[in-house]
C-alpha cells in the first residue's frame, strides 16, 4: 500500500515538473520571471522603483475610506436599535421554569 502511494506521488511529481517546465519555458512563463525578478530586485534594493509618497497616499486613503464606512455603519446600528419593537416584560426574565 505503502509503495502505490510512493508511485502515485512520484507520479504526481514528475507530471507538475514537466508540467512547469513547459510554462515556464514559453513565453509568458519568461513575462512571468522577469516580472518576479523585478519585483524582487526592487524589494532587494529597498524599494527602489516603487514610488513610496504614492503607496502611502493610497494606504491613507484607504484607511479614511475604512473609517469612515466603520463609521457610517455603527450610526446606523445605533439608530437600528433605536427603533427596536423588541420588549422585553421582567417577569417573563425574571420567570423561572
Amino acid at each position: 500500500m505503502k509503495n502505490n502511494h510512493f508511485l502515485l506521488g512520484l507520479a504526481l511529481g514528475c507530471a507538475s515538473g514537466y508540467a512547469a517546465s513547459k510554462y515556464l519555458t514559453s513565453e509568458s512563463g519568461q513575462k512571468l520571471l522577469e516580472n518576479i525578478n523585478t519585483i524582487r530586485s526592487d524589494f532587494n534594493n529597498g524599494g527602489v522603483g516603487l514610488n513610496n509618497n504614492d503607496l502611502v497616499d493610497h494606504f491613507n486613503e484607504k484607511t479614511d475610506a475604512l473609517k469612515d464606512h466603520m463609521a457610517s455603519t455603527v450610526d446606523k446600528i445605533k439608530e437600528d436599535e433605536d427603533t427596536s419593537d423588541i420588549v422585553f416584560n421582567e417577569d417573563d426574565l425574571n420567570n423561572e421554569e
